[in-house]
Formats: structure tokens, sequence, C-alpha cells
């Protein structure tokens, strides 16, 4: 693979390559091939099995799930760095997700025994790919409560942070998720509809605390969008439940 030390700076981010030497993360990223994704393509679709596994160098993918009565649920926005279908492969799962680019991505794949072959001689790798399994199914745990405990508006709030640490970019106004993101993208990531979504961004518009355009939104007053996110009532208020 050409131009492996420079591939290996990128996925090197990822968890699956932490505390390893840059002698060993540049023979695993060799062990490797290069792959390019043009938007609207997938990595891979839901129900599949789960032979590759791939890293990110550049560019965004979509992880979506469309559930039993046919309604389609987006997980996960993952940029550089973070790695998809790891989880599943290193198990030999199906993949519960489909992946797919929303801008030209460019990763680093493996196949499944490649990868497993790899961990069998670099005892860090293996740990790496096993706390990765852990991190996971906890981030699903609270993805569930979130749904099932929270306020739409909290868990709106909630999704807009959580995208600002992946993605958010500090600009003159305030900070921009600098990504495309729809109205029925959140309405997915959040399990609720667009009508709800577009009432919550029309009111923390007219409020101020957001400016939004095509695709984009940018934080005004991320602090408060923090006290929405938390429930954190202001003085004299009482905590309120969904």
């Amino acid at each position: 693979m050409q131009h492996t030390a420079n591939l290996c700076e990128a996925v090197g981010r990822c968890a699956l390559f932490h505390d390893l030497s840059e002698e060993e993360c540049e023979r695993i990223t060799a062990a490797g091939r290069l792959y390019e994704t043009p938007p609207g393509s997938f990595f891979f679709h839901q129900g599949e099995e789960s032979t590759m596994l791939y890293v990110l160098v550049s560019g965004r993918a979509k992880l979506s799930q469309v559930t039993s009565d046919g309604h389609q649920v987006i997980v996960n926005y993952f940029g550089p760095g973070e790695g998809l279908g790891i989880v599943m492969a290193l198990n030999e799962l199906p993949y519960p997700l489909s992946a797919e680019a929303i801008e030209p991505c460019l990763a680093v794949g493996w196949r499944r025994e490649t990868m497993l072959d790899l961990m069998q001689h670099n005892a860090q790798l293996a740990l790496n790919g096993l706390n990765m399994v852990g991190r996971r199914f906890a981030q699903m745990q609270s993805r569930f409560q979130e749904l099932a405990t929270q306020r739409v508006e909290q868990r709106v709030a909630r999704a807009l942070m959580r995208l600002v640490r992946q993605f958010g970019r500090r600009t003159e106004e305030g900070v921009l998720i600098d990504m495309p993101l729809s109205r029925e993208d959140l309405a997915q990531m959040t399990g609720t509809n667009l009508y709800n979504v577009s009432r919550i961004l029309s009111k923390w518009e007219s409020d101020g605390l957001i400016a939004t355009g095509r695709k984009k939104i940018t934080l005004l007053k991320a602090h408060e969008l923090v006290v929405l996110a938390e429930d954190i009532p202001h003085p004299g208020q009482t905590p309120t439940k969904s």
C-alpha cells in the first residue's frame, strides 16, 4: 500500500490502534487495502455477513438501521479515524446496520481473517478490539435509555451536542456542525418525526440559540443547548420528567 506512514497517522486515531508503536501501526495498515467510496455508496448493508472492517481516513459515513416496521433510524455519523463494522466483524456477526458514505470517503479495509490473524500476533491490538466491543455496547445502552426516558427536546439537544463533539468547527457566529444535516436526519437520529424536529429547531432559532441554513446548523449559544441536553434546571425551576 502506498504512503503507509501517512495513512497510519490517519487510522492511528481509531481506538483499534491505541498504544501501538509506529512500526506496528504501519505493518497493520499495510496488511489492509484502500477503498474509495463515493457519496451514496455503501461500505456494507444491514444483514450482510461481516467479512470486512474499515477505518475512515477521510470523508464521513452514516450508520443507519431499518426497523421491523420499515422505518429508517440513523444510529450515528462517523468521520476520519473512526471504525466501521469492526465490532461485528471481530465477533463474526451479521452487520446490524448499513454504512453509507455521505461524502467522498477514503478508508483502509481489512478482511476479517486478516485482522484476526494480526491479533493473534499482537496482544495490544487484540485488547483494543475487546475494549471496543465493551465501549460500543455501553454506547448502545445509553442511546436506548435516551429514547426510552428523555423528552424529544432533550434528545434533539443531545444529538446536536454529539455532532458538535465529532464535527464542530468554530466560526465567527458560533460552532458550525460541519457536515450536511437535514431536519429529517435529526428526526431519524432521535426517534421522532419531522414535525417535532422542525418545531423545536424553529423555536431555538427564534430564541437565538441556533442558526440554520440548507442542511447546516450553527450553535450560537452552545451553553444553553448543554443545559437542555442535560436537563439542568434554571435557578428556581424544578426538573421536568418525560
